[in-house]
Formats: structure tokens, C-alpha cells, sequence
């Protein structure tokens, strides 16, 4: 037979040849399919942290926290008590028990001016009328008919219970942060962290004592703890 240059020789095909070929080819198939399925059902998933490994986080975290008294936080504030409420925009400072918390209302409102210390506390409303009181509690109560209890909130905003009195329902996180507790009256719950430099603090925060409800939502830390 004849081909022309050029042109490739044609091969003589042999149906069964291919019928035996695919038929091997497809139980290699199913094969390699099996054996893949069980090699990644052998690769053991990372196990979470046991609760003593969480609780060196923990005491680790709190070595860390405990000794950064000083900071300046900007956020939100929303506050819920039964049927009443309203939202405003805050700025905090503390330094040890020093604090400044400015609370300024929406819709140009007005801010409210608290300081404090261990001796006492005042109130500057937006119309520059000013309080006094032995403590923040019965300053706020009386003309907020609120109170944000910032004694023991300057260590939870930092994800920490205060010294005293002891917390009770303490829960961790799987990185030793904590979540949830009880504490002075108040349940305390840490919603959502944000890395601020080298460290992991509340973004959000839940406080509820009885009918009153606060929610915290830190933007930004201008001046992180320190």
C-alpha cells in the first residue's frame, strides 16, 4: 500500500485491546480514590487545648494585664433598661483609679463629663451644671438613671475580672481569654477580641445586673494599655 510523504501511517486498532486496557484502568481508579480517602481520615485533627493549658494562658494573660492601669479607649456605648434606652459615643482614660470618661449624646446632645478617683466623683452635664458624689454608682443613678460601674469595668474592658470580690462562672476560651463570668452583681460577657499591639483585647463587651443592659464596642485604643 501507497502513503503519501507527509503523512503518518495509520495503525490498526484492536477494539478488545481498549475494552481490556479501560478495564483495568478504572479499578486502579477506584483504587487510588480509596486509598486517598483513607490517608486523610488517618491525619488526626489538632486537638483543642486542654482546660490546663488554658488556664496557664490565663495566668499568664493576667500577669501581663494586671500591671497596665493606664489607657485612653474611644467606642460606643448602648444602654438598655426595661422599656428605655439610648446609644451614645464614649471616650475613656484611666490612670490607676483615676478615671475621665466623657459620654457625648447623639444628635449634638450634649456630653457628659464623669471624673473620678478614690476620693470622690463629679458630673459636668452639657448644660455646665456639676455634681458631686462619694461614688460614681449614686452620681449616675440619680441623674442618668443608669450606671456604668466603672470601678470594676476598668479591668473588664481589658478582659480581666477585678481584684475584688472574686468572680464566680469564670469561662475561658480555647486561647485562655476569657469569655464569660460573674462578678459585683453584674454579668460580664467578652463577645469579640481585637489585637492591639502585642495583645488580644475586648472589642465587645455585654454587662447586664437585673434590668440594665450596657453594650461596649471599643473602636479604638488612642493609647493602648501601658
Amino acid at each position: 500500500m501507497e502513503h503519501r510523504a507527509g503523512s503518518a501511517p495509520r495503525r490498526s486498532e484492536n477494539p478488545g485491546c481498549h475494552q481490556a486496557f479501560g478495564a483495568v484502568i478504572r479499578p486502579l481508579g477506584v483504587m487510588f480514590l480509596a486509598l486517598l480517602s483513607a490517608g486523610c481520615a488517618d491525619q488526626t485533627r489538632p486537638s483543642a487545648p486542654t482546660a490546663e493549658i488554658r488556664a496557664q494562658q490565663w495566668t499568664a494573660r493576667r500577669a501581663v494585664l494586671e500591671g497596665q492601669q493606664s489607657w485612653v479607649l474611644d467606642g460606643r456605648l448602648a444602654v438598655q433598661r426595661g422599656n428605655e434606652g439610648g446609644q451614645a459615643r464614649i471616650r475613656w482614660a484611666q490612670t490607676g483609679a483615676k478615671f475621665e470618661l466623657k459620654i457625648m449624646a447623639p444628635m449634638s446632645r450634649g456630653t457628659y463629663l464623669l471624673q473620678g478617683d478614690q476620693g470622690g466623683v463629679s458630673m459636668e452635664t452639657p448644660d455646665h451644671r456639676r455634681y458631686d458624689a462619694p461614688d460614681l454608682a449614686t452620681l449616675m443613678t440619680t441623674h442618668l438613671r443608669w450606671n456604668l460601674p466603672v470601678a470594676g469595668a476598668r479591668y473588664w474592658v481589658l478582659g480581666l475580672p477585678a481584684p475584688k470580690p472574686a468572680p464566680t462562672n469564670v469561662v475561658l476560651d480555647e486561647e485562655g481569654r476569657l469569655t464569660d463570668m460573674a462578678q459585683d452583681g453584674w454579668r460580664i460577657s467578652v463577645l469579640d477580641y481585637q489585637l492591639v499591639g502585642a495583645q488580644n483585647l475586648p472589642r465587645k463587651l455585654f454587662l447586664m445586673a437585673n434590668d440594665l443592659q450596657l453594650r461596649i464596642a471599643i473602636t479604638q485604643w488612642p493609647t493602648p494599655p501601658h
